[in-house]
């Protein structure tokens, strides 16, 4: 196994087709993103220039995608010769902040832990081994020529810790496959659904006033008690999905008031809904709206702005009796040696807008700990499996 070697500053090797040695390259490029901190990162561009630049060593086809300046995708795709089902691999290139890791956030480092070699660093589990085997595994079937009738297509994107700028690039772009693997670190377990989210703002609408002058002022804080009530009450009769679990909500923020001298003439709730399937923008829209009129029916003077939706993202479910979940859980038994769990997940991921564009796709990866973390770790043997698994399901797939 190589061992890299400080100073971790370019250029990187892009000889390198060893799936733990390019979690160690990968780690080691700083591709913290771009919005989602209070202190901006260090962007994709020098990892996307980095796997355009091993993709052409190796001959095999590239496209850079960057909408917005300073935030690339890379797709790679090995063409098949036709009639075959095509393949996405596709991994996020961005993490989240060096500022929060305790120590030496790009060091890559192998060091045994509980007897087993792990990569240390910000993104080594999440999920710069995800991709490293993504691309150990197509670097394996070009070089061995695999006969392919489908395409693969490695879809390297930028911005999923923040807003999925790349995956939605991507799709816009106009790049489909017959199925798609997506190797966050679930710990070896087959991921074939998750929750979705969506954000929405209600104003509660006061009168400003001194406070000293009751009689003119509306306290708009005080009102949005009586529409937090009526959300507790309303969040006991959210569905409940068979595979994915129950729906949820909270109420992550709240803002209102200019002064404590003076009465506030608006309060903002913004409430997280986790959703599942049978849940859209618009019947929670409907829900809010009807909640809110109840409210200002049984209280005079309530009053209210149309609720809003900020931000939405789908939730995914794919059947377990899909090919793609089946023939996946067929090839990581042999190589784990056990049949994997088949589960749904808490956190949303990329595949949801996979699966919205009608790619199936799955979640599979390597084991680790520290996502987000102050130390962040990923078991090297675990990626040699998840490159093993991604290799076979190719020559499989897209046969």
């Amino acid at each position: 196994m190589c061992s890299l070697k400080p100073p971790y500053s370019g250029p990187f090797d892009v000889t390198v087709d060893d799936s733990a040695t390019l979690t160690q390259i990968l780690t080691r490029i700083d591709s913290s993103n771009v919005t989602l901190s209070a202190t901006p990162g260090a962007g994709e561009t020098q990892i996307a220039d980095y796997l355009a630049a091993w993709l052409d060593h190796r001959g095999i086809e590239n496209h850079r995608i960057e909408t917005v300046a300073g935030r690339p995708s890379i797709v790679g795709v090995i063409r098949g010769s036709g009639g075959g089902k095509s393949l996405m691999l596709n991994g996020h290139i961005d993490t989240v902040s060096l500022n929060s890791y305790e120590h030496e956030p790009l060091s890559g480092h192998i060091i045994e832990k509980d007897g087993r070699p792990v990569i240390f660093g910000r993104g080594a589990l999440d999920m710069k081994s995800g991709l490293a085997a993504e691309m150990a595994a197509i670097a394996s079937i070009k070089s061995r020529n695999v006969p392919l009738r489908g395409d693969v297509i490695f879809a390297a994107v930028s911005d999923e810790e923040d807003a999925s700028q790349g995956t939605q690039d991507l799709i816009a772009a106009g790049w489909r496959a017959d199925g798609a693997v997506i190797p966050e670190p679930t710990n070896r377990v087959l991921i074939t659904a998750h929750k979705g989210f969506i954000w929405v703002e209600v104003d509660i609408l006061g009168t400003a006033a001194h406070g000293s002058d009751p009689a003119s002022g509306v306290d708009s804080i005080l009102q949005a008690g009586w529409f937090l009530a009526a959300l507790e009450v309303y969040q006991r009769r959210l569905p409940v999905d068979e595979i994915i679990g129950p729906a949820s909500l909270h109420c992550g923020l709240i803002n209102g008031g200019e002064e404590p001298s003076s009465y506030p003439a608006k309060c903002t709730v913004t409430v997280e809904f986790r959703t599942i399937p049978v849940q859209t923008d618009e019947s929670i829209l409907h829900d809010m709206k009807s909640l809110l009129a109840t409210i200002a029916k049984d209280k005079p003077g309530f009053r209210y702005a149309e609720p809003r939706v900020t931000l939405s993202r789908p939730s995914q479910k794919l059947p377990v009796e899909h090919p793609l979940v089946q023939q996946t859980a067929a090839i990581a038994t042999d190589i784990y040696g056990y049949h994997p769990s088949i589960e749904s997940m808490a956190i949303w991921c990329d595949a949801a807008l996979l699966g919205a564009v009608g790619i199936p796709t799955i979640v599979i990866g390597q084991a680790g700990q520290g996502l987000h973390a102050k130390e962040e770790w990923v078991d090297v043997g675990s990626i040699k499996e998840t490159e093993q698994i991604f290799v076979r399901l190719i020559a499989d797939w897209c046969q």
